[in-house]
């Protein structure tokens, strides 16, 4: 699991959802700071800071403002296959090589990203039933920036027991690759300045628009149900300019299944994506039981189920416990296969990237929450992430068959956060 892949899809329309939630509505002063550890076995590790604070303003203003900073280092899946033999591998920036022994797995350790990003949103209520929300988002790396833009209305009815929001945002990336932009299918070994594979700073563009139908519903003091449906369009530069794909020998051949060639990876140019989400949760005296599902499908060919679970039990002074569980499958994505063979035309997109692939997930997790002061609370999270996919895909032949395709994937999460009310 790649942790900037968990930021990206529908990111700008969180923040305005969160700015039409129900506590929104009576918000007061409160300051946050979060400190997130990210760690993947053997591979990707993450470190990130993040400051939240919630202002009432002048005139029923509130302002909602985040200011993240985060970095990232370790290995990260290539796309390649592995070989029984020692292999060398062209990172594909085209700075430097991978050396790799035989049967290993293809990574390059060489990753490293910084991001900073603010998001600002100020909400305030027209009447005594209606919210509106603006907010404005900014990030940047080294080789990714973004700008995005969101709103959301908020109407509440029958006592404020029914809430329906409508959030909308739309944001525009532009991606400028290390090394530059590369054609589809290039081989990686054959870069050239008459490729015109080198820095364009004019970078690729992406532009992506978001929308969501929120209804909450209160169905007495202890019970609430929301029900949210989302839609996301993504348009422009979707392929991963760092991700490659193997293209190896055909089963007919003296050495078939070794790696022959290793080309960019092609995405498609449009995504549009449809999510479904159903939470009830409900106030008990043994604590507060959560329970959500989310359905999820889009035009790439991969749906998805997701289903948490979690309670919340209070000890007063004491503090608060959270456990808490998620389970989380995917279909194959339409062009998502292990690798090209040598020989047969090349398709029109192709991917080797594992987060495309079909799998299974499963998130544990526990939230511990005390109060240290009258006005400040302490938040610790830990959870464990586990990941398992088809190690042999069927198109599979040969040595392939003997090499784990889809290596099991598992992480932990760390998370201290302290909060103030002033």
């Amino acid at each position: 699991m790649n942790p900037r892949s968990l930021t990206k899809p529908l990111a700008s329309i969180a923040a305005a959802l969160l700015a039409v939630s129900p506590t929104a509505v009576h918000a007061q002063n409160r300051s946050e700071t979060t400190l997130l550890v990210y760690s993947e076995k053997d591979r990707m590790k993450a470190t990130e800071a993040v400051f939240n604070l919630t202002r009432q303003l002048k005139n029923d203003f509130t302002l909602n403002l985040a200011i993240t900073y985060d970095g990232l280092t370790g290995a990260s899946p290539t796309g390649a296959s592995p070989s029984k033999q020692p292999q060398t591998i062209t990172r594909p920036s085209g700075g430097g090589v991978i050396v790799l022994d035989a049967g290993e797995y293809p990574r390059d350790d060489g990753f490293k990203d910084r991001r900073f990003s603010i998001d600002a949103a100020v909400t305030k209520p027209v009447s005594g039933s209606v919210t509106l929300t603006g907010g404005l988002r900014l990030s940047s790396e080294y080789d990714y920036s973004s700008v995005g833009v969101n709103a959301a209305v908020e109407k509440r009815f029958n006592n404020n027991r029914t809430r329906i929001g409508v959030s909308g945002a739309i944001s525009r990336d532009v991606i400028r690759p290390l090394g530059g932009t590369p054609d589809p299918f290039h081989d990686i070994t054959t870069i050239t300045e008459d490729d015109g594979l080198f820095l364009e700073w004019n970078g690729q563009q992406k532009i992506t628009a978001d929308a969501v139908l929120s209804v909450t519903r209160f169905l007495s003091p202890e019970t609430v149900v929301r029900v949210n449906y989302a839609l996301s369009v993504a348009d422009g530069y979707l392929t991963d300019p760092y991700k490659i794909i193997s293209v190896v020998q055909p089963i007919d051949s003296t050495d078939p299944g070794e790696p022959a060639q290793s080309l960019y990876e092609h995405r498609p140019d449009n995504r549009t994506g449809h999510a479904l989400y159903g939470q009830i949760k409900r106030s008990t005296p043994l604590g507060v039981p959560d329970a959500s599902y989310r359905f999820y499908f889009d035009n790439w060919g991969i749906t998805s189920h997701t289903v948490t679970l979690s309670w919340r039990v209070d000890f007063k002074s004491v503090g608060a416990f959270q456990p808490m569980t998620r389970w989380y499958t995917q279909t194959r994505a339409d062009f998502s296969r292990p690798f090209l063979i040598q020989g047969q035309p090349l398709p029109d997109y192709a991917t080797a990237d594992s987060r495309f692939m079909s799998f299974d997930a499963l998130t544990y997790g526990m939230t511990y929450d005390v109060p240290v002061s009258p006005s400040s609370r302490l938040i610790l999270s830990m959870e464990w992430y586990t990941q398992r996919g088809d190690t042999s895909p069927p198109e599979s032949f040969g040595p392939l068959r003997e090499f784990d395709l889809f290596p099991p994937l598992e992480a932990y999460m760390l998370r201290i956060g302290l909060s103030h009310d002033f």
